[in-house]
């Protein structure tokens, strides 16, 4: 009985340690987790929303019924005022730059009116952000609301359509060490802004919208694969519900390769844009090929048939930046061949040595 109580406390004692051990672990979890939570996230914004606020204050010129962005219809020559009302939100001091724009289209079909396109498109005439005087940045004290305007000024030529763009409103932060610190390449940094959209115009007379394919090429998206169709609105209005079919085969066979379909689209006046057909993983292979197209905006259908060329350079290049498709050496197919010229080897050596010891016996008989 004495051996019984004794194992049964030692049991007890054992169960204690373990416990004790236990409570202590999920107590450093605990600490782990909380320390975690209160570090702020790198590439995530600390505050989530704006520090300013900013209301639109629309001219005598502007369209009835657009009450969410600058719709101008005035007269050629003359000089329009783009009001801005900015409130900071607050107790703390804010800078904010307003920089206009000229609205162009992204990759994705839509319509971009708070950055200006690397390329302006041949056919734009006008751009915007040149028409528009942007001021220098604004400081806000704390709390503070202050009235700001932009010279608009309209070209002295009468001009058909739209000319469009926006207006991009952003708080001028202090650069830190940690933005500008090169040490992880991967860091994110948030940017958060106002856009405001400006169209303008002499009339309102409609203009019959007008689409052209102007290239086909082999090209990346994502570092992904991909054949662009770069489609060109050479009219100075939107197309609007734009949907394209397109399809690439080899030329001289029927079999599709590669297909893309996409709807409600939008193109800006006089801008481009790449569609994208994605090869889904393939590889590029050098060779002729043959791109059919169809977009439809409304009542308006465009159709062609292009013929293209990728070279094989240019397509082990891109399939070497392709993250899809695994670029490096097949060392079984390399060992199989090895072994396969090896044998080969060994046999025409056998072959030669056999050759030569039955000359040999023959000349020695």
């Amino acid at each position: 009985m004495l051996f019984i109580g004794l194992f049964l406390e030692r049991i007890k004692n054992v169960r204690k340690t373990m416990l004790s051990r236990f409570n202590r672990a999920v107590a450093c979890i605990i600490a782990v987790c909380s320390v975690l939570v209160l570090l702020p996230l790198r590439g995530v914004a600390d505050d989530q929303t704006m520090n300013f606020y900013v209301t639109p204050d629309f001219p005598e010129s502007q369209v009835e019924g657009s009450a969410s962005y600058f719709d101008i219809n005035a007269d050629p020559g003359t000089t329009e005022k783009l009001t801005l009302t900015l409130q900071n939100a607050i107790d703390a001091p804010v800078k904010v730059a307003i920089t206009p724009h000229t609205a162009y289209t992204n990759v994705n079909g839509t319509v971009e009116y708070g950055k200006t396109a690397e390329t302006p498109d041949s056919t734009l005439v006008h751009s915007l952000d040149k028409l528009i005087e942007a001021p220098e940045p604004i400081e806000l004290a704390g709390k503070e609301t202050k009235t700001v305007s932009l010279r608009l000024n309209l070209p002295e030529e009468t001009f058909e359509g739209f000319l469009a763009g926006g207006l991009r409103i952003s708080e001028v932060k202090e650069e830190t060490e940690e933005d500008t610190s090169d040490e992880e390449g991967l860091a994110i940094k948030n940017e958060f802004a106002y856009v405001i959209g400006v169209v303008v115009s002499n009339s309102r007379a409609s203009v019959r919208p007008d689409l052209d394919l102007i290239d086909v090429f082999p090209d990346q998206l994502n570092y992904r694969n991909v054949v662009s169709a770069t489609l060109q609105n050479g009219t100075p209005t939107f197309i609007n519900r734009l949907e394209v079919e397109a399809s690439v085969h080899r030329k001289g066979e029927e079999d599709v390769l590669y297909e893309a379909k996409k709807e409600q689209m939008q193109m800006a006046p006089n801008s481009n844009f790449d569609f994208p057909i994605s090869l889904n993983g393939d590889r590029f292979r050098g060779g002729d090929y043959v791109l059919n197209l169809t977009a439809r905006s409304g009542e308006e259908e465009w159709q062609w048939t292009e013929e293209f060329t990728i070279k094989a350079d240019e397509a082990r290049s891109l399939n070497r930046d392709d993250v899809t498709i695994d670029s490096s050496p097949n060392w079984l197919l390399i060992g199989s061949v090895s072994c396969i010229v090896l044998l080969l080897a060994v046999i025409v050596y056998l072959i030669v040595q056999n050759k030569k010891n039955k000359h040999s016996q023959g000349t020695e008989e």
